[in-house]
C-alpha cells in the first residue's frame, strides 16, 4: 500500500470517527459512554495493578522466607510436617481423609485409599514440602470409588496441565484478562446497537 492510500484511509477513518462522535443527534450520549468506559477501565487498571502489586510483594516475601529457611537449620516437630502434608493434600486430593499421614524423623508414612491417577501426584507433592526429608508410600491405589467407603462422594480431581508444570494463573492476570474480554464483548455489542 503506497503512501497516498494510506493516507486516504486514515483520513477516512478520522472523518468517521469525528462524524459519529460529534453527531448532533445521538453525538453527546456516544462521547458520555466514551468517557464512562474509559474512566471504568481506568478504574478496573488501577485495581489490578494494586492486585498484581501485592501479589508480587507477597510472592517476593514468599521467596525470601524460602531463601532464609535454606541457611537456618529449622527443627520442625512432627505435628507441625503432618499439618504441612495435610494441607498439600487438601488442594490436591478430594479425599484427603482417606489418606492417613504420619511422621518420624522427617519421614511421612500416607496409607489409606486413594484414586490411582492421584497417587504420583499425592507422593510428588508430598516430597516437596519443607521438613520432609522421605516418603513412604503404602496407599492402596483404586481405580474407580465402587466399593471403597472412604472415596464415596467425589469423584477425583483432574491435575490440569497447569499443576503438571507447577504454574498458575495469578488472580489479577485471569481477572485482567477477564474484564478485557468483557469490554471487548460489551463494545461490540454497543457499536451494534449504535449503528
Amino acid at each position: 500500500m503506497n503512501a497516498a492510500a494510506r493516507s486516504t484511509l486514515l483520513g477516512a477513518g478520522a472523518g468517521a470517527t469525528l462524524m459519529f462522535m460529534l453527531d448532533p443527534a445521538r453525538g453527546a450520549r456516544r462521547r458520555a459512554l466514551v468517557r464512562d468506559k474509559a474512566v471504568w477501565i481506568g478504574r478496573k487498571t488501577r485495581d489490578a495493578a494494586g492486585a498484581t502489586r501485592r501479589d508480587v510483594g507477597n510472592r517476593l516475601y514468599g521467596l525470601q522466607s524460602r531463601a532464609r529457611s535454606l541457611f537456618t537449620e529449622d527443627m520442625v516437630d512432627e505435628a507441625t510436617i503432618v499439618e504441612r502434608v495435610r494441607a498439600a493434600l487438601g488442594r490436591l486430593t478430594s479425599h484427603t481423609g482417606a489418606i492417613s499421614v504420619s511422621a518420624m524423623d522427617g519421614t511421612v508414612t500416607l496409607s489409606g485409599d486413594a484414586f490411582a491417577s492421584e497417587v504420583p501426584w499425592i507422593v510428588s507433592t508430598v516430597k516437596r514440602v519443607r521438613g520432609v526429608e522421605r516418603v513412604e508410600n503404602n496407599l492402596t491405589a483404586h481405580a474407580s470409588a465402587e466399593g471403597i467407603p472412604a472415596l464415596q462422594g467425589g469423584m477425583p480431581r483432574s491435575v490440569n496441565w497447569l499443576r503438571r508444570v507447577g504454574g498458575t494463573l495469578t488472580t489479577p492476570t485471569s481477572m485482567l484478562a477477564t474484564a478485557a474480554f468483557v469490554l471487548a464483548a460489551v463494545v461490540a455489542a454497543k457499536a451494534g446497537r449504535m449503528s
